[in-house]
């Protein structure tokens, strides 16, 4: 079922029951687990006020879904479809020449060329946005002589930092990298999981019950990196989280993942991709801060 009717689907059955309590995602567990693990990681040389705001960074990881959560309930719907793309890319249905756009809108025209439109996700593109953005912030707190101004730019940091962190943690997740995001669709010769409450039971259930930071901080070990291509890096994350659907699917077939899942086996997986998203974080937080520092290059001819 095409992405966009499914989000239709959702939003009018969550109309239905306005009053119910939200939905609980990476939830509000797992992001704040990622943006844990990333603070904890960074270099003592990042600024003391981004690694003395481990509180507010955290807070900030799941504040994308709180937007979506109060659209959902038709007080600002515009809100949550709009942004709800940003969330995800089906990979199997976006040619790698999208990836290499200029920009959201040049990557959709080539995604509409071949058939599909912005059901398809932007999150590659929100990645990188919003790193770049944190890049433009930190030149602009480097430059800054006024104190009150300077303090100004760190509020701004942090909130973009943080927000950034949601999406890098969405990609950490199998689910937001493919068309099977809630159980499988389509041929399914290896009888994988096909309700649609699997997304919740892996990402948010699961990890509410039985995963902590204590879990996943020990697996961040991999010295910090200043990547050179946002881009590049950002890609190479998202395919290897979707590398692990198979992986994840297979575990959900052995025993379900649950809030009564028992098997190590699965709380390993779970750990290892949230490390993998609090790793990504990190680097990508640390990258902007280093590129600041760096020379601006020629602005290219308009």
């Amino acid at each position: 079922m095409h992405r966009r009717l499914r989000i239709t689907l959702l939003l009018a059955a969550l109309m239905m029951v306005a009053a119910a309590p939200s939905v609980v995602r990476w939830g509000d567990a797992g992001h704040r687990i990622v943006a844990d693990a990333a603070v904890r990681a960074l270099p003592a040389d990042m600024p003391s006020f981004f690694r003395n705001a481990g509180a507010q960074l955290t807070w900030l990881n799941p504040e994308p879904d709180r937007w979506r959560d109060f659209g959902e309930q038709r007080l600002e719907p515009a809100l949550a479809i709009g942004s709800g793309y940003d969330h995800f890319v089906d990979l199997e249905w976006v040619p790698d020449s999208a990836f290499t756009a200029r920009d959201r809108y040049e990557y959709l025209a080539i995604v509409k060329a071949g058939g599909h439109d912005q059901s398809v996700g932007f999150l590659p593109f929100r990645i990188l946005e919003l790193q770049q953005t944190l890049r433009v912030d930190f030149r602009l707190w480097r430059a800054a002589t006024d104190e009150s101004v300077k303090r100004h730019l760190e509020a701004r940091i942090i909130n973009d930092a943080g927000i950034l962190g949601h999406y890098v943690a969405d990609g950490a997740n199998p689910h937001h990298t493919t068309i099977h995001h809630n159980g499988w669709v389509g041929d399914n010769p290896d009888g994988y999981a096909t309700d649609t409450r699997t997304h919740g039971r892996f990402e948010s259930v699961f990890v509410q019950f039985h995963v902590s930071a204590n879990d996943v901080v020990p697996l961040v070990t991999a010295p910090p990196v200043a990547v050179t291509s946002v881009r590049d890096a950002t890609m190479s994350y998202l395919r290897a989280s979707a590398a692990q659907l198979r992986p994840l699917y297979d575990l959900d077939k052995v025993e379900r993942f649950d809030s009564n899942t028992m098997a190590a086996t699965h709380k390993a997986f779970v750990a290892t991709r949230l490390a993998a998203g609090a790793t990504m974080l990190r680097d990508l937080w640390w990258s902007a801060y280093v590129a600041s520092g760096q020379p601006l290059p020629p602005r290219p001819p308009r």
